[in-house]
């Protein structure tokens, strides 16, 4: 008889976890109600499940990964099916039977199992690594007010708001990289292909070449020779300020140092405004007292100086001092979003204000994003085509002397 895994609770509500043996799930279910279980859980299961190959294992690793689209599909729909009637754990199991990927199964019947243990919804998300404390305090909140669909539509609204920023950074920087990378590509091909041969046709005439023009055939000469080194020579450095920058000590100096460059320092601020004021929008309206959201906002901050800054701010605010006064005397924040900050806290409208801001900030963001960009693209234009320009003027120059010469 086949044989199947269950998790079920016992008497005392305890779970437990085996495997029984019987026809199918129906009689393995009474089976295990017979002897005082309650079954949460019956699947197939075969001991040679159990012997995994580490390489396929390495190779399959990502599809058994809970990606960030994934959350987003889960919020939307449990809100949509929570909104459609079903109760939390049938909403999950619905989820669960219609899902294609294991490793969401898997993830969708362990929430179901910690609610049925006595969990609360954002109790259990905070066992999984997925969810963000603004999500499982907004969730909290939710469940809190009888609001969960409505709660976590907001949630979905704000992931759906930072996903489209994400998007179009990154449809932004496509262009200028590709211009780039087909830039560095050519002007390479031109030193290891071209210049080679005319050295060839110099040496055979026997003129002196002038000096730049030495010097640029030498470069040429050690790079066609010597390709793996000058790969290491350019990218080994760049290779090693990454290593760096991804370190605990490079990151805290990447962080300080950014916000002293004029152009970068912008960017960031404005980033990290959006940030901040669009998670606390979402937190003040609704419910999350303005300590508990700037908390959360100190573990949404990427800058390190920011998460410095809102932990200060949250301290002020329990000491009865105005988020806003104290916000004031830093040079991080823009001085106009604290100030509309401090108009809102006067008017205690500070989720709408926080709204307000982010928006304002997310348009000068993308703005800025724009220009950046328009100039940048240009500008490698121009850079390649001086590096393309200087050797073939270098080199037609050097054929039109040699030919004077013999004329």
């Amino acid at each position: 008889m086949p044989l199947f895994k269950y998790t079920a609770m016992d008497g005392s509500n305890a779970m437990k976890e085996g495997v029984v043996e019987d026809i199918d799930k129906p009689a393995a279910a009474r089976k295990l109600m017979l002897q005082g279980f309650r079954p949460l859980e019956i699947r197939p299961y075969s001991p040679d499940s159990r012997k995994e190959i580490s390489l396929p294992q390495f190779l399959h690793f990502r599809s058994h990964k809970i990606t960030r689209l994934e959350i987003d599909f889960f919020t939307k729909q449990i809100a949509l099916l929570l909104n459609a009637g079903l109760s939390l754990d049938g909403a999950l199991r619905v989820m669960k039977n219609h899902s294609q990927k294991e490793s969401f199964k898997e993830f969708c019947g362990s929430l179901e199992r910690k609610l049925k243990e006595g969990k609360s919804f954002s109790q259990a998300l905070g066992d999984f690594p997925y969810f963000t404390p603004m999500y499982i305090n907004i969730a909290r909140a939710g469940e809190e007010g009888g609001i969960l669909p409505a709660m976590l539509m907001k949630i979905s609204e704000y992931q759906s708001t930072f996903q489209e920023l994400k998007q179009f950074i990154i449809s932004a920087s496509v262009y200028p990289i590709i211009l780039l990378l087909v830039g560095i590509v050519a002007i390479v091909i031109l030193i290891t292909t071209i210049l080679p041969r005319f050295e060839v046709l110099f040496q055979g005439m026997g003129q002196q070449l002038p000096a730049h023009v030495a010097v640029l055939m030498s470069v040429a000469g050690f790079v066609s020779n010597h390709l793996i080194v000058t790969l290491l020579l350019l990218f080994g450095p760049v290779a090693l300020l990454v290593w760096y920058l991804k370190t605990p000590e490079g990151r805290r100096f990447y962080q300080r140092q950014s916000l002293k460059v004029p152009v970068l320092s912008g960017f960031i601020r404005e980033l990290e405004t959006t940030r901040i004021f669009r998670t606390l929008e979402v937190l003040v309206n609704n419910g999350v007292h303005l300590a508990t959201a700037l908390r959360i906002c100190a573990g949404i901050a990427v800058n390190e100086q920011f998460q410095h800054l809102l932990h200060r701010a949250t301290e002020a605010l329990k000491e009865g001092q105005r988020v806003s006064a104290k916000l004031k005397g830093e040079d991080l924040l823009p001085a106009l979003a604290v100030d509309l900050l401090s108009i809102g806290e006067e008017s205690g409208r500070v989720g709408e204000v926080c709204g307000q801001i982010a928006n304002h900030y997310d348009q000068e963001l993308r703005t800025r994003i724009k220009r950046l960009i328009s100039f940048i693209e240009p500008a490698f234009i121009l850079v390649i085509a001086l590096v393309a320009g200087y050797v073939v003027i270098s080199m037609l120059s050097v054929i039109l002397s040699i030919n004077e010469i013999a004329g």
